[in-house]
C-alpha cells in the first residue's frame, strides 16, 4: 500500500478529524464566545456555553470521527506485528498509567469546572433565585495550574491521550488514528500556547521556560 494509496483510503478519515479539530479549537476560543454572546446571552455564554461544547465534541468525537474511522475499516484492525510476551507486559502497564495519569490531570484542573458542570449549577442557583456567593469565570482564562503533574508537562492531557494511543494495539487504524492526534496535539498546542501567553503573560512566559510543553525537560533553562 502506497502513501498516496492509504491517504485516499483514510480520505474521509482525515477530512472529518481535520473539521473536527477545526469546530474544536474555534469553539473554545474567545473571539468565538464573544461573538456567540449577542445571538444568546452573555450569561448562556459564561455558564453553559462550556457544558454544551464539551457534550458537542463528545459526540463528534466518538460518534462523529472515530466511528467513521474504525466503521470504514474494519480489515485494518488486526496487528501488524506481535509483541514479545515481556514487552506487552510492559506497554500493557504504560497503557493503564496513560489513563491514570490522564485522570489525575483532569481532576487536579478542577473537572466540574472543565466540564462546565459548576458554570451551570451556578447558573441554575441563580435562575431559582439561591443566594449565590462563588462567582463563574470562563474556564482556562483566570487561574494557571502549574502544580502536579502539571509541572512535569505543560498539557498533560493531551500526553496521557498520545500515550494512550501508542500503546494501544499496532493496527493500521489506530496508527493512522495517531497521527491525525498528533498532528492536533501539536498544532492545537501551538495555538493554545499563545492564547495562554496572551492571557497570562509573564507569568506563563515563566512557566515555558520552566516546563515542557509535551516531554518532561531534564535541564530547566536559566530563566526559570
Amino acid at each position: 500500500m502506497t502513501v498516496v494509496s492509504l491517504m485516499a483510503d483514510y480520505g474521509p478519515s482525515l477530512v472529518a478529524f481535520a473539521l473536527f479539530a477545526l469546530l474544536h479549537s474555534i469553539g473554545a476560543r474567545e473571539p468565538f464566545k464573544q461573538a456567540l454572546a449577542p445571538w444568546t446571552s452573555p450569561f448562556f455564554v459564561e455558564h453553559f456555553w462550556r457544558l454544551l461544547y464539551c457534550a458537542l465534541s463528545f459526540a463528534a468525537l466518538y460518534y462523529g470521527v472515530a466511528a467513521l474511522h474504525w466503521a470504514r475499516h474494519p480489515d485494518n484492525d488486526g496487528w501488524l506485528i506481535v509483541y514479545p510476551e515481556w514487552l506487552w507486559q510492559v506497554i500493557t502497564v504504560l497503557h493503564l498509567g496513560s489513563v491514570v495519569f490522564m485522570y489525575v490531570a483532569f481532576f487536579q484542573s478542577d473537572y466540574l469546572e472543565f466540564l462546565g458542570l459548576k458554570q451551570a449549577s451556578q447558573a441554575t442557583r441563580a435562575l431559582a433565585g439561591a443566594p449565590n456567593r462563588s462567582t463563574s469565570n470562563l474556564f482556562g482564562t483566570h487561574r494557571l495550574v502549574t502544580r502536579g503533574v502539571y509541572a512535569w508537562v505543560r498539557h498533560p492531557m493531551l500526553v496521557g491521550g498520545l500515550l494512550f494511543l501508542l500503546t494501544s494495539g499496532p493496527s493500521l487504524n489506530n496508527l493512522m488514528y495517531t497521527a491525525m492526534y498528533t498532528a492536533y496535539m501539536l498544532i492545537g498546542g501551538y495555538h493554545e500556547e499563545r492564547r495562554l501567553v496572551r492571557i497570562f503573560g509573564e507569568d506563563y512566559r515563566r512557566y515555558q521556560a520552566r516546563v515542557g510543553a509535551f516531554f518532561p525537560r531534564l535541564r530547566r533553562s536559566a530563566a526559570a
